[in-house]
């Protein structure tokens, strides 16, 4: 994996990219959550989201928004951060051309940037959902798009925010034809804060994308 600066509307982007061995092999883009609280593309859990593609033979990138640590501008607002996220989404492909798939994974604030990418992004074949922020109800963007994904979620999280996932499943099928599958991690809260608990999110991901990558190549 390398750093690499990717030019944005705001001014260069600090990325980290991995290369695949294999050709045209699939993409992906991890998005990490709210800036705000400290959130960046270097913590543990955007880390693990980007090990479990690259430990399955993806190209991968992982970058930190407008106003992030070593990228330039101010604090973006989210529509903001959805062009930085186009940005890096359009970089990847063009890096790649021969790859026909592009996957999305966000944590947190990042899980809400994925949907809102996979309603204006057709090409988008799988998606992840890592402990999606519970504090937003804005989901009049989503449109009918079948298609399957997986939702994350600590086990040790609040009562609130495993209600809240039960609900955004339900939101997800009515609006948009999403069928999210949901695996809770025994004991983890929602930043994955002990090493057994990110392991096992990192497997968890790890193994799904890899079986829905799989289950793409036989059809």
């Amino acid at each position: 994996m390398v750093d690499i600066i990717i030019t944005g509307e705001a001014g260069k982007l600090h990325a980290v990219y991995h290369k695949s061995e294999t050709p045209a092999a699939p993409l992906a883009v991890v998005l990490s959550g709210n800036p705000r609280q400290k959130h960046h593309m270097n913590d543990r859990v955007s880390y693990a989201m980007f090990r479990a593609f690259m430990d399955i033979g993806f190209s991968v990138v992982r970058f930190n928004y407008r106003g992030v640590n070593d990228s330039e501008g101010s604090l973006g607002t989210t529509s903001e951060n959805m062009l930085d996220i186009a940005t890096v989404i359009d970089w990847i492909q063009n890096k790649n051309e021969d790859s026909d798939k592009i996957w999305l994974a966000g944590h947190g604030l990042g899980a809400w940037y994925v949907l809102q990418a996979m309603m204006r992004r057709p090409e988008v074949s799988g998606f992840a959902l890592v402990s999606p922020d519970a504090s937003i109800s804005d989901y009049a963007f989503l449109s009918p798009r079948p298609n399957r994904g997986l939702l994350l979620q600590g086990a040790a999280e609040s009562e609130d925010a495993k209600a809240f996932s039960v609900h955004l499943t339900q939101i997800l099928k009515k609006q948009a034809q999403i069928n999210l599958e949901t695996i809770r991690v025994k004991n983890a809260d929602a930043e994955y804060s002990q090493p057994a608990d990110l392991r096992q999110m990192y497997n968890d991901l790890k193994a799904y994308v890899g079986r829905e990558n799989a289950e793409d190549k036989l059809l």
